[in-house]
């Protein structure tokens, strides 16, 4: 059984974390994720679900956010000079 198939409940107690801990990661986890193709399309259980079980898998960290966070600040970074290379 995949994690994507264990409830969400199993995962808990094989993680070993503890759900104050799973919750606010969870938060920081949809926050980044939210406009990525494969959340967008949830509804907020679903994307509350699927964020807490990436959490337990391992798929979800504080290192992960901070990297999604510093590619997307990059981006942005680009697009603005880029723009402002345009008007110049």
């Amino acid at each position: 059984m995949t994690n994507e198939e264990k409830p969400v409940e199993e995962l808990f107690f094989e993680s070993g974390r503890g759900k104050y801990e799973v919750t606010k990661l969870a938060i920081e986890w949809m926050k980044v994720k939210k406009g990525d193709n494969e959340y967008r399309r949830l509804s907020q259980k679903e994307l509350l679900d699927r964020a807490v079980k990436d959490v337990l898998s391992g798929e979800a960290s504080y290192e992960k956010i901070e990297e999604i966070k510093k590619k997307r600040n990059a981006v942005k970074e680009e697009n603005a000079t880029e723009q402002s290379e345009q008007i110049n």
